[in-house]
């Protein structure tokens, strides 16, 4: 099981730095939103850098509800509000259900980790 954490938080870790590496092939100019979205991608990546500390120190308890907590909120932003936003684009942004699919197994992995 710790290989499948560490491969899913490895994916999170990922899609936030291609996210943060497209920012100005979509937003061809510096704009508020192309920093909303490079935001976007440092957040997806903070979380995964909690997840990797998280699964490195298995028997501390802090990175464990920090990660829970990382996850708990990544998984409010990219696992409901943003399919919900880009629900009729979603065929174009298969991404966001990779995002949300890998955060919600690490929101998983954090909380059985966080309890045990």
């Amino acid at each position: 099981m710790k290989v499948i954490d560490r491969i899913f938080a490895w994916i999170v870790l990922l899609l936030g730095c291609t996210h943060c590496a497209v920012t100005f092939v979509v937003h061809k100019t510096f704009t508020v939103e192309a920093i909303w979205f490079v935001s976007g991608g440092l957040v997806l990546i903070i979380g995964a850098l909690l997840n990797l500390v998280r699964i490195a120190r298995p028997d501390d308890r802090l990175p464990a509800r920090a990660s829970a907590l990382a996850n708990l909120l990544l998984f409010a932003l990219f696992g409901t509000a943003m399919p919900w936003l880009v629900h009729h684009d979603l065929r174009q942004n298969p991404q966001v259900i990779l995002v949300a699919i890998a955060v919600a197994a690490e929101l998983v992995f954090s909380l059985r980790q966080c309890f045990s």
